[in-house]
């Protein structure tokens, strides 16, 4: 239970997602004494398929989809917070981050919610240029949608435009990384 969840939705794993992930989640180990337990999105992940709209009757409670979620998951399940991040692609987050949370939602009805209660999320959007605010409103709605606890200031973005080093969101020049 002391343990917080890191998911990676880049699609390269040394890139700045990466790094600005090893930040913050070393920052709230820290303030919480908690242990990572990192997670990098397998690409082919695949999003919810609304198997119970089919021939089925309802959601499997762990998915029917066997892949990475269901390791994801149980993980979440023992942890008190989850981060999770991702790269902006045209102002949302990354394909295989949309389709890992659209998965979450089968744990969430399942439970009523209470799979996800008493879990806190953090939220970390990066962009090169600019979109983070939109990615993170976003993921904010679908996490709440789901039943995670948003405490206070629990998202934070990191945009660097052209040359020009601009951090945002609580994080300073010593949480990120940033490139030369």
């Amino acid at each position: 239970m002391n343990t917080l969840v890191v998911i990676n939705g880049s699609y390269h794993p040394d890139g700045l997602t990466t790094q600005c992930l090893e930040a913050i989640s070393k920052k709230l180990c820290d303030k919480h004494n908690l242990t990572p337990v990192n997670f990098f999105l397998d690409d082919n992940i695949r999003g919810c398929a609304s198997c119970r709209s089919d021939k089925h009757s309802d959601c499997v409670m762990w998915c029917r989809f066997e892949d990475q979620f269901q390791t994801i998951a149980h993980a979440i399940q023992d942890a008190k917070r989850v981060l999770i991040g991702t790269p902006v692609y045209l102002d949302f987050p990354s394909p295989k981050l949309l389709a890992f949370i659209s998965r979450l939602n089968c744990l969430a009805e399942k439970t009523n919610r209470e799979f996800f209660r008493g879990r806190y999320i953090h939220i970390h959007a990066n962009a090169y240029v600019s979109g983070t605010k939109s990615t993170i409103q976003v993921l904010m709605s679908a996490c709440e949608m789901l039943g995670f606890t948003i405490e206070g200031r629990s998202t934070t973005e990191y945009i660097q435009k052209w040359s020009d080093h601009k951090i945002r969101g609580g994080m300073t020049q010593e949480d990120a990384c940033l490139l030369s």
